[in-house]
């Protein structure tokens, strides 16, 4: 759903709206699923080394908030590009809608092409409200599964993200695509 979303759709306003209604329409028991799903998604990329490359891209303004919201954008560009990522946070560099991102600049980006999509932690919530009149978190609680609602707690190595040296190493090909060798020279 979430990748046929991007191509029904011209925006993350109109995808969340999209997907919302669509979900809406499913048993309960699938829209518990989805959130799940979405969860255990955003939870393959929910590592330090994730956040370095998130705030490499998103030149240095990517709190612990943001980069729950970016942990859902990626999810939204589909499943190949999420466990190309998740394998490897450095692939970001391969990914075209990054490449695009980098070559613009930041400081170029309009408000809608940052890479966040906190719109998507809503969908299956909204969804079960809109289907049942419930909330899904009471739902969930009952059946032991503890909504994620934001980024971390990270567990082994953490580094200065700030450190140019650390995401030469860590994240060479995203830190070069970034300009960040330039930048050291």
């Amino acid at each position: 759903m979430v990748e046929h979303s991007a191509t029904a759709t011209s925006d993350q306003h109109e995808r969340r709206a999209w997907l919302t209604s669509r979900l809406a329409l499913l048993p309960p028991g699938d829209i518990c699923g989805f959130e799940t799903l979405l969860s255990a998604s955003r939870g393959r990329v929910n590592t330090f080394s994730h956040w370095h490359a998130a705030y490499v891209l998103c030149d240095g303004l990517c709190s612990a908030e943001q980069f729950f919201g970016f942990q859902s954008w990626l999810v939204g560009l589909g499943r190949s590009v999420l466990g190309e990522v998740a394998a490897c946070p450095d692939a970001l560099a391969d990914v075209p809608a990054v490449r695009t991102l980098l070559a613009v600049g930041a400081e170029s980006w309009p408000d809608s092409a940052w890479p966040f999509w906190p719109g998507l932690g809503r969908v299956a919530h909204d969804a079960y409200f809109t289907a049942t009149g419930r909330s899904l978190a009471g739902v969930l609680a009952a059946l032991g599964c503890v909504r994620v609602t934001d980024a971390g707690p990270f567990t082994g190595a953490v580094w200065d993200l700030d450190s140019p040296l650390e995401a030469a190493v860590r994240l060479p090909r995203l830190w070069q695509l970034s300009g960040g060798l330039e930048e050291a020279a």
